[in-house]
């Protein structure tokens, strides 16, 4: 069976007329060019593979633009070049006695007769090329409107494809990657990227790539004021250049030395999250290709989810990093505090390296409590923050395990050492309160240490705070009531 649709039925019509030419043309709107989609013919010169500009179509023109049928019964006195009237004919071929071009769908396609016979066509021959075109038009109705439900058939099941991965929690990496991979493939094209600008960066990275992206260029990062990817970064509109000039000297993506063809299809897009991270996502071909609208508004939807995939990670990395961190004071919070000596916990396991867990709590808080407003008692949790930020050095961690009780970790530090720094915060907490006489704070401290003092954090948290217990046994001096 013939693979072309449209043959059998130009060869029909053709023989039933005794034909000189019987040609089916299609109208492809983007390039306004008039193809071939089926032929036959007696001349030697036609090419089987025959596309001509419409404005330089000469009768057929007219035909698609009109849309009406053109019958000429003399063509000899309707023209003094056939080159112009026929393009797909030579000078010379002559002997063309009539022809008859009708439009097919609308102007969709154009179905186009001639003879050397007679003067023409008659009624019923007419007849017969008129219904042959609606046949024609019908079948290629057909085959686009088929050719479009396949196209959304891949459509769905990229979707679907990257929806199953999404909500199976796949690392958002690596979903980037799918992602670039799979519309590009649908796009028909050879290279897809996704990149990353941070809020307030002036240079992004590569979150996801097609497999064949070098790697020199998935793993460094490019200034977003420079490259095609750059323009896409910087401005709302989408980026379509159908065939790139390698000669134009902003006619590349990522830097001018990229090891990537600057010949094809370019076409890119970018959004934007609430936090201010800016994500483009560009797709690249060796040779230009013909675009498929309903694929990029696929992509440009897909796209949207993607943002809000992202936007959903960074909030959600937002609000635990929020977590981590004591609201009044904004040192660590209880629970980071402790998955932080957790962590050096296991860290020094594996190197025997020494840490020292450390506590400081501040007393009377409870006879505060009853003089004061929270609003001063917060004020004063705030002082005391800042002031054993200012004593300690920079690689002790600092959370607040109560009002009034912070945690120190001292790593790769023995409890010898972190005792001498310790005893210098005995001065700290003796502040006398605004408004309220004979009432100061009295720091109470206690330390362990690994692995001296205790071999597992199960024993660590107990013995620290045994001896902070054993600390408030000790009277300090002034001290008060």
């Amino acid at each position: 069976m013939d693979e072309n649709p449209y043959q059998p039925l130009v060869n029909l019509l053709s023989n039933v007329l005794e034909a000189y030419t019987t040609a089916f043309f299609v109208f492809d709107k983007k390039s306004r060019k008039l193809h071939v989609a089926a032929i036959q013919s007696l001349s030697k010169f036609i090419p089987p593979r025959l596309s001509l500009p419409l404005e330089g179509s000469g009768i057929l023109s007219q035909v698609q633009k009109v849309g009406q049928i053109i019958h000429l019964d003399k063509l000899h006195e309707a023209t003094s070049s056939i080159s112009l009237t026929l393009p797909f004919y030579r000078e010379g071929e002559s002997h063309i006695k009539g022809l008859y071009a009708a439009p097919v769908a609308g102007g969709a396609g154009i179905l186009y007769v001639d003879t050397k016979y007679g003067w023409g066509f008659n009624d019923k021959q007419q007849k017969w090329i008129r219904e042959f075109a609606d046949l024609l038009g019908r079948l290629l109705l057909s085959r686009e409107a088929k050719g479009r439900q396949e196209n959304h058939a891949n459509i769905f099941e990229v979707l679907l494809r990257l929806d199953e991965i999404a909500f199976k929690g796949c690392d958002f990496e690596n979903y980037c990657g799918l992602f670039a991979t799979e519309w590009a493939k649908l796009l028909g094209m050879d290279y897809g990227f996704l990149v990353l600008q941070r809020p307030g960066g002036k240079n992004y990275r590569v979150l996801g790539a097609t497999a064949n992206t070098p790697r020199g260029i998935s793993t460094q990062s490019f200034s977003a004021d420079k490259g095609l990817i750059g323009w896409v970064l910087k401005n709302p509109k989408n980026l379509l250049i159908m065939r790139m000039n390698p000669a134009t000297s902003d006619h590349y993506l990522f830097s001018p030395g990229e090891n990537l063809p600057h010949q094809g299809t370019v076409w890119g897009m970018r959004g934007q999250t609430s936090l201010g991270y800016s994500l483009a996502l560009l797709f690249l071909s060796r040779q230009p290709i013909d675009w498929n609208t309903d694929c990029e508004r696929a992509v440009a939807h897909a796209f949207r989810f993607l943002l809000l995939l992202l936007e959903q990670i960074y909030c959600r990395e937002e609000n635990e990093a929020l977590r981590c961190y004591d609201i009044t004071t904004g040192l660590f919070s209880a629970p980071a505090f402790e998955s932080r000596v957790e962590g050096i916990f296991h860290a020094s396991m594996q190197s025997n390296a020494p840490f020292t867990l450390g506590l400081i709590q501040f007393e009377p808080w409870q006879i505060l409590t009853t003089k004061v407003q929270p609003p001063k008692l917060r004020q004063l949790q705030r002082d005391l923050a800042t002031a054993l930020c200012e004593a300690l050095p920079t690689g002790v961690l600092i959370g607040q395990l109560a009002q009034n009780r912070f945690g120190l970790l001292f790593a790769e530090t023995t409890v010898h050492e972190a005792e001498s720094q310790l005893l210098e915060l005995s001065g700290y907490g003796k502040i006398a309160l605004k408004g309220l006489k004979g009432v100061k704070l009295h720091p109470y401290v206690s330390s362990a240490g690994f692995p001296q003092d205790a071999a597992k954090l199960e024993e660590l948290w107990p013995l620290v705070s045994k001896r902070l217990f054993a600390a408030f046994n000790v009277r300090p001096e002034k001290a008060a009531s």
